[in-house]
């Protein structure tokens, strides 16, 4: 069972993203662009996507745009990964001033992508029903104390393990479908084994400063009241929340800006890792192998 090598996966990233940041942004930012305009669409138009729906079919018209959106979002980043993918694995060289291809390579990840999320929504389902059960149990045995207690525990190991399997399917998503040319989450979840606690502390490691990074941009443009305490009261919070929605809604076009700005780097830390954990798991004789199967 091959190990993910913690420090070096994480200096390849951190040298990728700076080494080649020019090669990313040429190939990444035209999909960026597109993903900026489709966020920024809703409020262009001079609507509030914050602002409830008054009637079922404005709240079906919203849901449909909103996923149809997420779903053309998704097939964008696709387009994103696979030539940084590439890049970071050694398969494709040299620099990019731009790059859009959408091909087998582009549509595969796409439907991998898409197979990931659906069974995320299908384990947070799980979880949604467990703890609809939880609460049913709980209230039909009078709020037995220890009862609850092992209801609690139950529910937090399951998002521990919904937890533990994202990190485990997400890690060598990308370059397993893009560098073996096939969709298998099976696959990434077996070459993924015992590597979890290593895993988690390289993706801690490069992505924890750009998300920071990006609290401290946010905390900037739209002021450290967006982070204010939420008060006790639940209809208190719950306005709170809605108002802090609509002052994001506000600086929209500052927050998307902030986003293209960090995407690069956000982008190449998080393949350049992907990329050298799978090479790390997968030696060069073994990806041919699977590559031909």
């Amino acid at each position: 069972m091959n190990k993910v090598p913690i420090g070096k996966t994480i200096a390849y990233a951190y040298s990728f993203t700076f080494g080649q940041l020019g090669t990313i942004i040429g190939l990444s930012w035209i999909p960026l662009v597109a993903i900026a305009v489709l966020q920024f669409l809703p409020y262009a138009v001079g609507g509030d996507p914050n602002v409830q729906p008054t009637n079922l079919g404005e709240e079906g018209r919203i849901g449909l745009e909103r996923f149809a959106s997420s779903v053309l979002q998704m097939l964008l980043y696709a387009i994103i990964y696979v030539p940084v993918t590439r890049q970071a694995l050694g398969t494709r060289q040299g620099g990019a001033l731009f790059h859009f291809s959408l091909g087998p390579a582009e549509f595969r990840l796409f439907g991998a992508l898409i197979l990931f999320v659906l069974v995320l929504m299908a384990m947070a389902v799980g979880i949604g029903l467990l703890g609809l059960v939880s609460a049913g149990v709980d209230a039909a045995s009078g709020k037995n104390a220890a009862l609850a207690l092992f209801l609690a525990i139950l529910i937090f190991a399951a998002v521990l393990g919904f937890i533990y399997a994202v990190l485990r399917l997400a890690f060598v998503l990308v370059p397993v479908t893009v560098a073996e040319d096939h969709v298998s989450l099976a696959r990434s979840w077996l070459l993924s084994r015992g590597n979890f606690w290593r895993i988690f502390a390289v993706l801690v490691a490069v992505m924890l400063p750009v998300y920071l990074i990006h609290l401290a941009g946010l905390t900037a443009i739209i002021g450290p009241a967006l982070f204010a305490p939420l008060p006790a009261d639940t209809t208190a919070a719950q306005h709170a929340i809605v108002q802090r929605f609509a002052l994001i809604g506000q600086h929209m076009p500052e927050y998307i800006g902030l986003q293209l700005i960090l995407a690069p780097f956000s982008i190449g830390l998080a393949i350049g890792a992907s990329a050298f954990g799978y090479r790390a798991l997968v030696p060069p004789a073994g990806a041919a192998t699977a590559a031909a199967t």
